[in-house]
């Protein structure tokens, strides 16, 4: 079915053209003498480009099709003078308005230059708009890209630990919420092509674009036109660099080295005091283009950026740590930790780092302009990001820690024609791929080829587990005399047997053998079950090897160790055991005026027990590959000199391999997301060990993955077993722009189509019950119902199976309409209305829908949540209208007022199928926004600033889809309340200037309400959330500023700088995290810090507990950056 669809795209987007996501502008106006007269004929043109338009007799002209970037426009006509505009800036999507005046040449050959400035007030803008320039963004102090977001106004990126979408960070992924719509609602793009994960939603760790390949950044946040889809909070495009006429290049440094020594000198020389430091920052940028020497009209661009921090987190800790054990006669140590209230293991006063972030990212491209008519870009965009994040259980081991990899790959094509001078069309093409693992790395601390994870899972005779630090203690058990030993060799979860390579193992098929030294595997002299004859013992089959990247083996979710056992003190209590002659712990003796061992449980039971781990692994093990081929294709036609026409469809295709599971050592229980198709694990045979015929195991029995002859659910109906899905989204528009010089219409309409190519539960008349599964006995094995066998929303039919029926297509209508109408040359007043919609995060779509077939299985195993494919899109409903008004030549302001009203929001319904109980995604969840933005900029020849400030109101009934998952069902309405992500005041400033003896300054600042939480009150003698008062409290605001110097020198027709960034200048630590019972980061009440105290009946926390520095923004950070550009 995907490839008949595919093949009609095709010879469709042959026939008709359309246009998409617009990455070009227009230039347009009148040509006159002094007269006013108008100049027929008079030619305009753009040199670079080699394109132009010659004046109508009314002396109007329009040139299209113009990418986006600064141009010199020339005007000329014989027998006046020749007229120049100097770096005029073509915005996308926007018409640049020039009203050349040429006076009469005095002598032949007079020529006027004029420095282009581009209008603070655009009157072709019918909803807010910032476009940021490559000078701004690389004059700003912002440490990456993605900071660009948090510079504009009604955005709010969350960085709690304890409250928004569980394990965004993790994933490394980014929250991100633009005037009060959830996380993912923002159409990420770079040159027009979509760059948002399909599964997840959003963008994170593995899709930065370094500094050099970013030419400009646009950012809508609402009102956006109808050739933009699948968003209903922004639109954000990067256009990327290409390479001139001529070569250049240009380097850049950036350490936090120099801020190192600058604290050095002010006494601050230990890692423990000197913040920048251990952050370890080095980042290197790299960029060149220009033209291909050999090769006419051939350009290129090559950039790239490698960013490496050697602690992810670092956090400043207080000064009460362990001493040691040694007492003398000038310091008590015991008396001191006992009075600190300090476990061993907190020695550590001052800053600590936690994890590491690495990224790299190359782009290239490369231009080939055949005519002025004709042009071609290819470019490739690579990125590699390595990250362990800080998570508070591994705050003094990390060992056991998971570490991401996102690989992100990206190929554009694209073929721009001009039919005439008022008719042209883009063709693009896309892939782009986004690679994703995250696991725990294979660890043997001693060397002596049992890896940790077997001597945690099996122990040293009677003891809890072998010791994975000492080479002679080794897994084995005590034969039934109690004095046989017999030594561990292999795994039976994993099938892993020592001295083999690292991977997973089926024994299934592996001849039998008698284990006479029960170490289970086969040695030379036992004796075996020869099934084939051939005279040699058959071993086990390796199904998978493990993942072997950044110089380690990862484990397999089969290999993970629950971490709890090795929690707290009892990482202490397994070591004392492990000591050859010990049989157990020592003991904490209150009494005991020498009791060294405090922290360990008394006789009592009483202990401090804060969820630090010391052994197992972390909960993730994720491996994913979402691939999606996109192809767009375009026409513009400027039909008469008002109406502009654009038209235009899009086609993906998505292939989406998808594997997750969360604690996998609770096996069965653990929750797993597979977007594999079920199978059957019987082998080729397709025998199980109930059915008749079966003798042996065969190869691929229980091996975990696929086989030939195996039964599978075709979920997609291709014919054959996939591990992925393919879900498909077609879009087309129509857009129309009617422009006269006192108004500017935009009005436009959309239609977008997801066919999710899976199969959905339905009842007998064909009918889709994505909640309810429909058993039938199939009496006659046809894997259909028919009329005359037995139908029941109940397990338990004979012969049973499930009613299935395929996917189809959704589809989704949204109008959008806005005007700008121009009161004078330099104000306007807008309107926009918006429909907006957006397809689902595929997560939400194929949660655990790879075992429809078998809902019991599903129902016990997975977590109690289901996946939707009836899901439709979800919608957003806006309205905005403002007036935008230039001061004289330099400043300008903008007010505008905005309402959203969200509703068929994700979320999940509870449901029941007989005995079973569980949560199903659906559309449902509903919210509303309003607010006024307020933006005022100012530029000159050596200074450009711009303040945004935003108040607004964001409700929702809840905070993302899946935040109301209970067990219980609540027959009452849900109702809106005030979210996290609320923030009334947002307020963002931004300046660049020159100062004197040739220095360059930026400064960025930031000003945010803190984010409502539910206050806690007391309820008998202990404090419950408030639910009759859900968010009403509110935290403290957050503050930042950041600054930056460069001072630029000239030699050899280079330039060189060097400079300084300081972020969060004022050194402010912001409450990121508060307490509900107060308000604070740091005191979270008497009620809880009451039980801090040494172990007894009422105290059962260590003084570190509440030390927890990672509620609070990070302190000051300097940079040191050198610079050298030629062009």
């Amino acid at each position: 079915m995907i490839s008949s669809i595919k093949i009609l795209f095709l010879i469709f987007i042959n026939i008709v053209s359309f246009t998409f996501a617009g990455t070009d502008g227009t230039i347009r106006g009148r040509v006159t003498d002094e007269e006013s007269m108008e100049l027929p004929g008079a030619t305009i043109y753009l040199p670079e480009l080699g394109i132009g338009a010659a004046a109508d007799p009314g002396g109007n002209f329009i040139i299209l099709n113009i990418p986006v970037g600064k141009y010199d426009v020339v005007v000329q006509m014989v027998g006046y003078q020749k007229k120049t505009y100097k770096e005029v800036q073509v915005v996308m999507d926007q018409t640049v308005w020039l009203n050349p005046i040429l006076p009469v040449a005095a002598v032949e050959g007079d020529e006027v230059e004029v420095l282009g400035t581009r209008p603070l007030v655009e009157r072709g803008t019918t909803s807010k708009k910032i476009t940021v320039d490559k000078e701004a963004i690389q004059s700003l102090p912002i440490r990456d890209m993605s900071e660009l977001y948090s510079l504009q106004s009604g955005v709010v990126k969350v960085e709690s630990k304890t409250r928004g979408i569980p394990n965004q960070e993790e994933r490394g992924l980014e929250e991100v919420h633009v005037r009060g719509g959830r996380s993912g609602e923002i159409a990420y793009m770079i040159d027009g092509m979509y760059v948002r994960n399909p599964i997840f939603g959003g963008i994170g760790s593995g899709t930065r674009l370094n500094l050099f390949a970013i030419n400009e950044f646009d950012w809508q946040p609402g009102g956006f036109n109808a050739e933009y889809g699948d968003a209903m909070s922004a639109v954000s495009n990067w256009h990327t660099s290409s390479g001139g006429e001529n070569i250049e290049y240009h380097f850049e440094y950036e350490t936090s080295l120099v801020g190192a020594f600058i604290n050095g000198l002010r006494g601050k020389k230990d890692d423990t005091e000197n913040f920048d430091k251990l952050r370890g920052l080095n980042d290197y940028n790299f960029g060149i283009g220009g033209p291909v020497l050999g090769i006419p009209k051939l350009r290129f661009w090559f950039s790239g950026q490698h960013t490496s921090e050697e602690n992810y987190s670092v956090y400043e800790f207080d000064d009460r740590v362990y001493l040691g054990e040694d007492q003398d006669l000038f310091l008590d140590t015991l008396a001191l930790n006992k009075e600190s209230l300090v476990n061993p293991w907190d020695n550590i006063a001052g800053f600590r780092g936690f994890g590491f972030d690495k990224t790299t990212d190359i782009f290239t491209k490369l231009s080939y302009n055949h005519s002025s008519k004709l042009r071609f870009n290819l470019s490739y965009w690579r990125v590699a990001n390595h990250l362990q994040a800080f998570n508070p259980r591994y705050l003094y081991w990390d060992e056991g820690r998971n570490e991401l990899f996102r690989d992100t790959y990206r190929v554009n094509f694209e073929i721009n024609h001009s039919l005439t001078q008022r008719t042209f069309y883009t063709v693009r093409f896309a892939r782009f791929i986004q690679d994703q693992f995250q696991g725990v790395r294979w660890r043997d601390n001693d060397n002596d080829g049992f890896p940790n994870w077997f001597e945690w899972r099996h122990p040293a005779g009677n003891k809890e587990i072998s010791d994975p630090h000492n080479p002679y203690v080794v897994p084995y058990t005590i034969g039934e005399d109690g004095d046989t030993l017999r030594y561990t060799n292999r795994d039976d979860l994993s099938g892993w047997y020592v001295g083999a390579t690292p991977g997973m193992w089926n024994w299934e098929s592996a001849e039998k053998f008698d284990d006479s030294n029960g170490n289970g595997v086969w040695d030379v002299g036992e004796d075996f079950t020869d099934w084939d004859n051939d005279g040699s013992w058959d071993g086990p089959e390796m199904v998978k090897e493990l993942e072997y990247r950044d110089n380690s083996y990862w484990l397999e979710p089969e290999m993970y160790e629950d971490y709890e056992p090795f929690l707290d003190y009892n990482s202490i209590r397994l070591q004392f055991e492990n000591v050859p002659g010990n049989t157990q712990a020592p003991s904490n003796i209150p009494w005991d005026p020498d009791n060294i061992y405090y922290f360990m449980p008394t006789p009592q039971g009483y202990v401090w027990e804060e969820g630090r781990a010391f052994g197992g692994h972390d909960n993730f093990y994720a491996d994913s590959r979402a691939t999606t081929d996109e192809v767009r294709i375009d026409l513009t036609s400027q039909i008469t000199d008002k109406w502009k026409a654009r038209w235009g469809l899009d086609y993906k295709y998505h292939r989406l391999n998808f594997y997750e599971i969360i604690s996998p050592w609770l096996g069965q229980a653990a929750t797993r997301q597979t977007f594999a198709e079920y199978w059957q694990d019987t082998g080729p045979d397709g025998l199980l060990p109930i059915d008749s015929g079966y003798v042996n195991p065969d190869i691929g029995e229980n091996n975990g993955r696929w086989d030939e002859g195996e039964k599978f659910s075709d979920s997609n109906q291709n014919g054959r077993w996939d591990d992925y899905r393919e879900p498909e989204e077609f879009s087309a528009y129509m857009q129309n722009t009617f422009e006269v010089p006192w108004m500017v219409i935009n009005y436009g309409i959309r239609v977008d189509a997801v066919n999710y190519n899976t199969q959905i539960w339905a009842d007998t008349s064909g009918k889709y019950t994505p909640g309810t599964p429909w058993y039938y006995s199939d009496l006659n094995d046809n894997d259909q119902w028919d009329s005359n066998e037995d139908v029941s929303v109940l397990a338990g039919l004979p012969r049973q199976k499930v009613i299935l029926k395929n996917a189809d297509w959704f589809y989704k209508v949204s109008p959008r309409i806005g005007f700008s109408h121009v009161i004078t040359d330099k104000s306007t007043f807008t309107f926009n209305y918006g429909l907006y919609y957006q397809t689902p995060t595929y997560q939400n779509i194929y949660l655990n829908t790879n075992r429809l077939e078998d809902p019991e299985e599903l129902f016990e195993e997975g977590e109690g949540q289901v996946g939707n494919a009836t899901m439709n899109a979800q919608r957003t409903q806006s309205y905005s209208a403002g007036f935008n008004v230039q001061v004289g030549q330099n400043w300008s302001y903008s007010m505008m007022a905005w309402v959203k009203n969200m509703d068929q929001l994700t979320k999940n319904t509870f449901q029941r199928s007989g005995v079973y109980s569980y949560n199903i995604s659906d559309n449902g969840d509903y919210g509303s926004a309003k607010g006024i933005d307020l933006t005022l900029k100012f530029r000159g020849r050596a200074f450009g600033s711009q303040l945004q400030y935003t108040y607004s109101i964001a409700k929702n009934n809840s905070e993302y889809a899946w935040a109301n998952v209970s067990g219980q069902y609540v027959d009452a309405p849900s109702q809106e309340s005030l979210q996290f992500y609320d923030r009334p005041h947002d307020l963002t400033f931004w300046l660049y200037t020159g100062l004197p003896f040739g220095i360059n300054a930026a400064l960025t600042a930031f000003y945010q309400s803190g984010g409502p939480y539910t206050p806690y009150i007391f309820a008998g003698k202990d404090p419950k959330p408030d639910e009759k008062n859900i968010n009403t409290k509110r935290g403290p605001a957050f503050r930042n500023v950041n600054l930056n110097f460069n001072k630029y020198i000239s030699i050899m027709d280079h330039r060189i700088s060097v400079g300084l960034s300081v972020y969060n200048v004022l050194d402010i630590r912001n409450e990121v995290d508060v307490w509900p019972l107060t308000g604070k980061a740091g005191n979270p009440g008497a009620y809880y810090t009451d039980r801090v105290g040494l172990p007894d009946s009422e105290h059962y926390l260590s003084s570190a507990y509440y030390d927890r520095p990672w509620r609070f923004s990070q302190p000051r950070e300097i940079n040191f950056n050198v610079r050298f550009d030629f062009d």
